[in-house]
Parts: structure tokens; sequence; C-alpha cells
């Protein structure tokens, strides 16, 4: 995986909603009905307006006093992935899968938050499942891409975005993991093409322009590349990466930093 800064190379796929829709293998309603009465839904309905912070004690709570409860589960691996604790998403995933074991959407949890880890390889089984279980989620195949793309697999990453652009035409997310697939395979000049490509739709995300500013750097336009990132960060920040991004160019012994970088 390439080490340009993580703020700046960022996978759009792993920004996601974790829940993988219709189709998920148990109902939570199931485990619900079996659940002591003193479970609170309107707590429960209540906590999703709370911080971050809030939600994953509040789930760690009805995790710990209903363990069997799939939506307590559920719920409390995603709050841990989306607060950026994979290490600990993974582990509560794990545990839940042992006793659901056929539900994508622990598996969906589980796997986005090893391709945040850096563990692309531990991911690829159970997107593939959900991929073959679930075959209008672009979603899951743009992730499954970012995966390819960390164990340095370009053709399998170009042709499971190309299955989600099928599913979902000109994503913006989709096409920024596509130009991060260029960037990583050292290939500047077509991630520019397509990083222009997600930045002009309507609602692209800020890695959009964010890696296309990568790209602009990585082929030494260096004023262009500064000027597209203050679109989204603070002046003094986009010409911090500016220099690193020079600093890296600047020195053949640091090359591989960039692109195809371990």
């Amino acid at each position: 995986m390439s080490r340009l800064p993580a703020a700046l190379l960022a996978l759009s796929a792993l920004a996601a909603c974790a829940t993988t829709g219709e189709g998920a293998s148990q109902d939570a309603g199931q485990t619900l009905a079996n659940a002591p009465a003193r479970v609170d839904r309107q707590a429960r309905e209540r906590i999703g307006r709370e911080d971050m912070l809030t939600q994953m004690a509040f789930w760690a709570a009805e995790y710990q006093t209903f363990p069997n409860d799939i939506e307590a589960a559920r719920r409390f691996a995603d709050a841990l992935r989306k607060g950026a604790r994979n290490d600990r998403a993974v582990q509560i995933a794990q545990e839940a899968l042992a006793r659901f074991p056929d539900d994508r959407d622990l598996m969906h949890t589980y796997a986005f938050a090893q391709i945040a880890n850096g563990r692309p390889a531990d991911a690829l089984q159970p997107l593939i499942l959900i991929a073959r279980a679930e075959p209008e989620n672009w979603r899951v195949r743009s992730a499954l891409g970012a995966a390819y793309d960390q164990l340095g697999r370009f053709d399998e990453a170009r042709a499971a975005y190309g299955e989600a652009l099928a599913i979902q035409p000109n994503e913006p997310r989709v096409l920024t993991n596509i130009g991060v697939s260029h960037i990583m395979a050292g290939e500047a000049e077509e991630a520019e093409t397509v990083l222009r490509q997600a930045a002009a739709v309507s609602g692209a995300p800020p890695e959009a322009r964010q890696n296309l500013a990568i790209a602009l750097a990585l082929q030494g336009r260096f004023e262009e590349s500064e000027q597209m990132s203050r679109t989204d960060l603070p002046a003094a920040q986009a010409a911090a990466n500016t220099q690193y991004l020079r600093g890296l160019l600047a020195d053949p012994r640091r090359w591989g930093d960039v692109g195809r970088g371990g």
C-alpha cells in the first residue's frame, strides 16, 4: 500500500454505509423476540443522533448485556468501525459471526475494518461471498477492488470496479477508487483522467479532489496540485502536503513510497 498521506490517499469505499441492505441473513427482530423484555427500543432508536463516541459506549453496554442479540452485535461492530476502532470492530464482528456465521452485515463490517487495518487478504472471502449473494451491491464490489489494490492485484481490482460501475454508473466514489488504483500502479496520467471525471460529478467526495491533487503532483504540476488541495484543506495543510510530495519526487530512493510501494 502506498505511504502517501493517509488523509489524501483514502479509499472512498471505506466511507460507505456498513449495512448491506435487503437480503441480510438474519433479521434483528428474530433475535429481539427472544431477548429480555428490558431491551429499550426507544433508546436504541435515539442513539443514532448522538456523537460516535457516545454511540460506541451505548452499543458496548448493549452488546455486553445482550451478547446474543444480533442487532447489538451489528451496531456495536459498525460503530467501532465508523469510530476508527478497526481492530476492535474486527474482534466484535468475529465474535458475533461465530454465533451468526451467515450474517452479511457482520461480514461487511469485518471486511471493511480489515481493509482499513491494511489486512486486505482477510477481507477478500467475506466480500466475495456478499458480492455473490447481492448482485446489485456496488459498494461491496468497490470495496473488493480496494482490497485487490492493496494486494497489488490491479487487474482484478479494475474488474471489480467495472462491475460496481455497471451497477451504479458514474458513481464518484467508485471512480475515485479507480483513480487511487492508477496512482498505486504508478499511472499518474491515467489517474488524473479518472479523478477529474469523479470530481466533476455532483456530490463527489473530497477524496476525489485530494487524490487528483496527488496525481497532478506526481506529474510535477505542483502549483495545480496545491490549488486543488485548497478546495478542501486549509492553505497550510495543502502546502505541507505538496511539499511532502515534492520531497518524494526529488529523492529517487523514496520513489518506492509512491505507486507500487510496499
